[in-house]
């Protein structure tokens, strides 16, 4: 990584590398300030392997300080700064910094601390959509690996410039979007967080060419009203997940004027599924096994028991401090587990089904919260919905849908059953709803169904 970065940093010299809300930093300035800031933290007592938690919200400071600690050989710990401080302290309680960086950017050293493999570079908390956060240590060589792919997948250049309003403290925005615009020589735009209203019109200010977006930021945009704002762009690539369905997503690309190119993967590994840029793409899937631009970088998948399972060499070492945790993701011979289910077509991609922890056990039979979710957001009513197994007083589990109508938009629980019945096998269909004015959800947009558990 210190490598990847001195080289790279070096060659784009006074090409536009960072832009934030109206001013630009090159490839070199960013060099600079990186290696000064590198010496500084060394210099305030910090070592190679010393864990950085840096609390900053998204924006050059915390970019600048992470291409500092990678330099510096120190591991970077992003704690996104939308959590509340009973969830700071618990991320601090996890990852046991040396240091933390303040959201007002200062430095404040902890006691000694057992530090990390030097081979480390980051440690990223899960988003912990189902339950505890874990904290997956990610090596040098996987966020390069990483940056290179999505450079080679996206077919980027020098001349592109990418656009991410997604936290630096999740793997998508630190590893495919600054890391690719690094790999292929391009430029960066950075947003502090997600705003629908405020969306395109950065884009256009930006002058941004590809963007990342997850979880329901495609669903969010395309519930806005029309806009002059929709086509004033130079826009010609959204790189998001999870798919929206073919319908969905050919009205995305007519409305907006982009080519959608849905990807699968995770914190804990990066190289999974994407789809191709030619029309060859299965708009209801998530696509076919990732390339890399060295041939000899292998991204394979399978499926085990409906199971997701991923084998390449940009995969994460471990949790921090949870060897069983670490014990349970691995297969004997080597395949990541990725606890998500999915069917593969006889063409070689992959449609995500749901979660394995998810998964719902009624009347002997297994479904997914994932399929009910998507039978009722297409209800002309229905803005969006979270699907959970609660306790049957027959044994096993009863379906509950917590539903979010479209404003002006009403619905009864009848008429959505009826809907979801002509749709789907009865033992699938809600029995029990609640009508909520949001979902629960975590920083990088996913429902939170833990959270959504606890409102029922």
């Amino acid at each position: 990584m210190r490598d990847f970065l001195d080289r790279r940093l070096a060659a784009g010299g006074d090409a536009p590398f960072l832009v934030f809300r109206g001013k630009t930093w090159t490839y070199a300035e960013t060099g600079a300030i990186a290696d000064a800031l590198a010496a500084e933290l060394l210099g305030a007592g910090l070592a190679p392997g010393d864990r950085l938690a840096i609390r900053v919200p998204t924006g050059p400071r915390h970019l600048f300080l992470w291409l500092a600690s990678a330099k510096a050989g120190i591991v970077s710990c992003p704690i996104h700064s939308d959590l509340a401080p009973p969830e700071v302290d618990a991320a601090l309680a996890l990852l046991r910094p040396r240091a933390v960086v303040d959201p007002a950017g200062a430095l404040r050293m902890l006691p000694a601390s057992t530090p990390s493999p030097e081979s480390i570079i980051t440690i990223l908390t899960t988003s912990g959509t189902t339950g505890r956060p874990k904290a997956a240590m990610l090596s040098g060589r996987m966020a390069v690996l990483t940056g290179e792919g999505f450079a080679h997948w996206l077919r980027l250049t020098p001349s592109d410039r990418l656009f991410t309003c997604l936290p630096l403290s999740h793997v998508n925005a630190r590893f495919y979007s600054t890391l690719g615009a690094i790999a292929a020589g391009a430029s960066l735009a950075l947003e502090e967080r997600f705003s629908a209203s405020q969306f395109w019109w950065w884009v256009r200010d930006a002058g941004a060419t590809e963007a990342n977006a997850i979880g329901a930021m495609l669903k969010i945009l395309i519930e806005r009203p029309e806009g002059p704002e929709d086509r004033e762009h130079r826009l010609r690539l959204v790189y998001a997940a999870p798919a929206l369905g073919r319908d969905a997503h050919l009205a995305f690309e007519r409305r907006f004027g982009v080519r959608l190119v849905i990807g699968y993967g995770l914190t804990e590994s990066t190289l999974g599924l994407i789809h191709p840029l030619d029309d060859s793409r299965d708009l209801d899937a998530m696509g076919a096994p990732r390339g890399h631009p060295d041939p000899d970088v292998q991204a394979e998948v399978r499926l085990v028991d409906g199971e997701i399972q991923l084998r390449n060499p940009a995969s994460f070492t471990g949790y921090l401090d949870d060897d069983d945790a670490t014990r349970d993701a691995w297969t004997e011979d080597g395949w990541l587990r990725t606890g998500d289910l999915g069917s593969v077509s006889p063409g070689g991609q992959y449609t995500f089904l749901g979660r394995r922890k998810l998964v719902i056990r009624r009347r002997g039979e297994n479904l997914t919260p994932g399929e009910v979710e998507a039978v009722l957001e297409r209800h002309p009513a229905v803005l969006e919905a979270g699907v959970l197994g609660v306790p049957s007083p027959l044994g096993e589990e009863d379906v509950l849908a917590c539903v979010v109508l479209r404003p002006g938009c009403a619905a009864t629980e009848d008429e959505l059953a009826a809907h979801a019945a002509a749709h789907l096998a009865a033992f699938k269909v809600p029995t029990h709803w609640r009508f909520l004015d949001a979902l629960p959800r975590t920083p990088t947009q996913r429902v939170a169904y833990d959270r959504l558990r606890q409102r029922i």
